[in-house]
């Protein structure tokens, strides 16, 4: 579950199928997908599947990286295909994750 974020009632601020907690003066506070949300009448909201997002997130960046890996071996127009694999191997999924969510 991720820390209540302010919302100034601008449109519908993740996707539709992520689980929030929501504060909205007319209906009180409940729990919904987010398309099911009036959003412009909320001024607070939570992600309540959030670690699910960040571990699905990290298992996705390492998927890629792992691809990237293979392409880079299975492309030998590189020049320096163990340098490059070796570069590629050495980055790290969590800090990837963490830059991309900033």
């Amino acid at each position: 579950m991720s820390d209540w974020i302010e919302h100034d009632g601008g449109p519908q601020p993740v996707a539709d199928d992520v689980w929030v907690h929501v504060v909205d003066p007319i209906e009180g506070d409940y729990q919904n997908p987010a398309d099911g949300v009036d959003w412009p009448n909320v001024f607070e909201n939570r992600v309540l599947n959030q670690p699910l997002i960040d571990t699905a997130r990290l298992e996705g960046i390492r998927d890629g990286l792992e691809a990237a890996h293979m392409a880079v071996w299975m492309d030998q127009d590189w020049e320096d295909v163990i340098e490059v694999a070796e570069v590629i191997r050495a980055l790290d999924p969590a800090t990837i994750a963490k830059e991309a969510a900033r």
